[in-house]
C-alpha cells in the first residue's frame, strides 16, 4: 500500500482534468469498445461472406483470428511507444491505421486480400484498446480512476451485445461492406476527436528508455512471474473459449439453426449482456480469487453440457440454455483474472498490460479458425473442452497459492 507521502506526490504528477467529464468518459468507453467493434459487428454477416469469397469456415474465421493477431501486435506496440512518446500521437497514428486498412479492405476481392487488411485493422485498434487504459491513468487515480474505469466498464459491456444487433440489421441491407462503412466512419470521427484532447502525459514523465533491452527487462521481470502468468493465461483460456463461441456461433445459429441475422443478433446480444453481468458478479466476492476459481468451475461445468449438447446436434433450446451460463461465468473470470494479473504487475502496468493483451489475443487467434474444421458441431465442442479444462486445471493451482490480501481483496 503506497505512503501518504508517495500518494500526494503521485497526485502532483497527474494532468489536469479534462473540461468535460461527461465528454471525457465517452471519448475512452468509445476507444475502449473498439476491440469488439473490430469483431461483434460483422459477426451476422460471416456465413455470407463465405458464400461471396466461395470459401470455407475456417478461413472466413481467419479473418477474426487476424485481427486478434493485430490488437496482439499492436497492444506491444503502441503501448510502449506511448510510454516513449505521449498518448496523443500514438493514438491518432494507430488510428490512422485502423482507417485506412477498413477503406481498403471494402475492395476486398478475395478472403485473402480482407484477412491481411484484418490484420492491419486490427493493428490499429489495438493501440485504442491499450490507451483506453492508460489516459485515464494519467488524469486520474485512486477512487476517481477507479469510479471512471467502473463507467467505462459498464458502457463497454454493452458494445458486445449492441454490436452483433446492429450488424444483424444491417446484414441483409448493406451486408459487410456496409458495416465496414460504419467503422470507417466512427474511426475517422475518433481521429478528428483524438485532435482536440490535450497530451496526458508530457515530456518530464515519459519513459526515457535508451535501448530495447530497458524494455526487455521488465517484461522477463513478469513473464517469470508464476503468479501473474497464471492469472494472464487463465484470463487468455476464457478468452480462448470466447473466441471459440464467437467464431462456431454464426454457423450454428445461421446456418444450421436456421436463424435469421437479426435474430443471431439479438441472440448474442443476449450472450453479450450474460458475460458483463458475470463481470459484475465477481465483484460481489469478498476475495477477488475466489470468485476467479468459482468463474473456471461453473465456465467448466457449463461448457462440457453445452459439448455434448452440440456434439448430439440437440435443438437449439438445449444450446442456448447451457450457453448463456457458460459465458456468464466466463465474464466472471474476465474481471476477476484482469484485476488480479494488473495487481501483480502494477509497478510495471503499461508491460503487465501489454502481456495480458498479447496472450490473450494470441489465444484466441489460435483457437478461432480450429472450431471450423471438419464437423463445426464436434470441433467446437472439443474446443469448449479443451480450453476449460485448462482453465480448471490453472484456478486449482491459483487456488493453492499463498493468499495475498492486497493483491486479491476487490477493495
Amino acid at each position: 500500500m503506497a505512503s501518504e507521502s508517495s500518494s500526494t506526490q503521485a497526485q502532483s504528477t497527474l494532468s489536469p482534468a479534462p473540461k468535460s467529464y461527461a465528454l471525457f468518459v465517452v471519448f475512452i468507453a468509445i476507444i475502449g469498445a473498439f476491440s469488439s467493434l473490430v469483431n461483434d459487428m460483422y459477426l451476422p454477416t460471416i456465413p455470407s461472406m463465405m458464400k461471396e469469397f466461395h470459401t470455407t469456415p475456417s478461413m472466413t474465421q481467419m479473418g477474426i483470428s487476424m485481427a486478434m493477431i493485430g490488437m496482439g501486435l499492436g497492444s506491444v506496440l503502441w503501448g510502449s511507444a506511448s510510454d516513449r512518446y505521449g498518448r496523443k500521437p500514438i493514438l491518432i497514428i494507430s488510428l490512422i491505421i485502423f482507417v485506412v486498412a477498413t477503406a481498403v479492405s471494402l475492395f476486398s476481392e478475395s478472403i485473402t486480400f480482407f484477412i491481411i487488411c484484418r490484420l492491419f485493422q486490427g493493428l490499429g485498434a489495438g493501440g485504442a484498446m491499450v490507451l483506453s487504459t492508460s489516459i485515464p491513468a494519467d488524469v486520474y487515480m485512486g477512487r476517481q480512476l477507479a469510479k471512471l474505469m467502473a463507467i467505462v466498464g459498464a458502457i463497454n459491456g454493452i458494445a458486445p451485445a449492441l454490436g452483433p444487433v446492429l450488424g444483424g440489421f444491417m446484414a441483409d441491407w448493406v451486408g459487410w461492406r456496409g458495416i465496414f462503412v460504419v467503422l470507417l466512419v466512427i474511426g475517422i470521427g475518433m481521429t478528428f476527436w483524438t485532435t482536440r484532447y490535450n497530451e496526458t502525459l508530457p515530456p518530464q514523465r515519459r519513459l526515457q528508455a535508451r535501448s530495447l533491452s530497458d524494455y526487455a527487462k521488465a517484461y522477463r521481470s513478469l513473464l517469470g512471474n508464476g503468479r501473474f502468468m497464471i492469472y494472464v493465461t487463465i484470463k487468455a483460456v476464457a478468452i480462448g473459449l470466447l473466441y471459440a463461441y464467437i467464431a462456431s456461433a454464426p454457423f450454428i445459429i445461421q446456418t444450421h439453426y436456421g436463424y435469421s441475422a437479426i435474430t443471431f443478433g439479438l441472440i448474442f446480444g443476449g450472450n453479450a449482456l450474460a458475460m458483463s453481468a458475470g463481470s459484475t458478479l465477481a465483484l460481489k466476492f469478498k476475495v477477488m480469487k475466489q470468485g476467479m476459481v468459482v468463474g473456471c468451475v461453473g465456465m467448466f461445468v457449463f461448457a462440457v453440457a453445452e459439448a455434448l449438447v452440440m456434439w448430439h446436434e440437440a435443438p437449439f433450446w438445449l444450446y442456448e440454455l447451457f450457453a448463456a451460463p457458460m459465458l456468464l461465468f466466463s465474464g466472471m473470470i474476465f474481471s476477476s483474472a484482469n484485476t488480479l494479473s494488473m495487481e501483480v504487475g502494477r509497478q510495471e502496468a503499461g508491460t503487465a498490460s501489454a502481456i495480458l493483451s498479447v496472450v490473450k489475443y494470441v489465444f484466441a487467434a489460435v483457437v478461432s479458425p480450429l472450431v471450423g474444421l471438419g464437423n463445426m458441431f464436434h470441433s467446437a465442442a472439443i474446443a469448449f473442452v479443451a480450453v476449460t479444462a485448462v482453465a480448471l486445471l490453472l484456478a486449482w493451482k491459483a487456488y493453492r497459492l499463498p493468499a495475498l490480501a492486497d493483491m486479491e481483496r476487490k477493495d
